[in-house]
């Protein structure tokens, strides 16, 4: 397959959705309702069927798993050690844009392009634990900056493990997950259901990624949106490539971690600053800076993987 076949389709679905909303067929309040059907309603079962069909090989996905989480971590620290120059509303945003991913909208469409619906196992445990590690991580950066709240408080903390409890997506890997140890088949007719349902994840997502577009917001944030691309789309998954390589992993154990780490920062990383007093519009610019570069830079990390063989 060629390179650009996989990749492109997917960029140009989120072109689509940037005319759309450019000829104001999409408006923002209909956007923000296909995002919510996306993250609430067709990723979860998407992620539930995927995950409830399959076995997993524990003793090989625990290695990946924390190459993935110890990475992500390790990058957020240091980033934000390294922005110590930077305002307090501007160091977070950054160590945060730096590693977390866009995993629904953009990483599972990508995934399954290059992979097929073989990986979309793999790809679901992936997005549960990073999922819980990227939320853990965002706090702390965005706690730490501000003297108003700290990052010790238990409170705050355990507003996170909520959060993270009721994530659509951790409810949905769960789920499935609980379906698999036990044994349990869905019955045909409610397979098909989240068959058709998560069939829509994909490309409702690429639409609402692309309606979500506003290039003006990268004015005055250049500088910093470029050094975020660089770590987010080429220092991150470079980083999941080696360590993973080190554990002599192939195949699918390589290939989907690396692709979620290369793809652009989580769209949430935006709402994320607004809600802890971060950099909104440096947080809005990482978000679509990283987005538009990573059409370029996903073509090398696929040449690389060599999906195009």
């Amino acid at each position: 397959m060629h390179l650009l076949d996989i990749v492109l389709p997917v960029f140009l679905v989120i072109g689509a959705g940037y005319g759309l909303r450019r000829s104001r067929f999409l408006r923002a309040e209909e956007t923000a309702a296909l995002s919510r059907l996306v993250f609430y309603v067709a990723a979860p079962a998407l992620l539930l069927r995927s995950v409830s069909r399959y076995s997993f090989d524990w003793s090989r996905s625990a290695p990946m798993l924390l190459v993935m989480g110890g990475v992500s971590v390790l990058l957020a620290a240091g980033v934000y050690l390294a922005s110590r120059p930077l305002a307090p509303e501007r160091r977070g945003v950054l160590a945060q844009g730096a590693q977390r991913s866009n995993t629904v909208f953009v990483g599972l469409p990508i995934v399954l392009a290059a992979f097929g619906d073989r990986a979309l196992a793999t790809a679901s445990i992936v997005i549960a634990f990073m999922v819980i590690v990227e939320n853990f991580v965002a706090v702390t950066v965005l706690t730490l900056p501000h003297r108003r709240r700290s990052a010790r408080d238990p409170l705050l903390w355990g507003a996170t493990a909520l959060r993270i409890l009721r994530n659509p997506l951790i409810i949905g890997c769960g789920g499935g997950l609980l379906l698999a140890l036990v044994g349990l088949h869905l019955p045909a007719s409610i397979d098909r259901t989240l068959d058709l349902i998560g069939r829509t994840a994909a490309p409702l997502g690429l639409l609402t990624v692309g309606a979500g577009l506003d290039f003006r917001k990268l004015r005055g944030a250049v500088s910093l949106t470029a050094l975020a691309a660089v770590i987010k789309l080429a220092l991150h998954p470079a980083l999941v490539f080696v360590g993973l390589r080190a554990l002599r992993l192939t195949d699918l154990a390589l290939g989907v971690p690396v692709l979620i780490a290369a793809c652009p920062t989580a769209v949430v990383s935006y709402i994320m600053a607004r809600e802890m007093h971060g950099d909104r519009s440096l947080a809005s610019a990482i978000v679509i800076g990283t987005t538009a570069a990573s059409l370029l830079t996903l073509l090398g990390w696929l040449a690389l993987l060599g999906c195009a063989d």
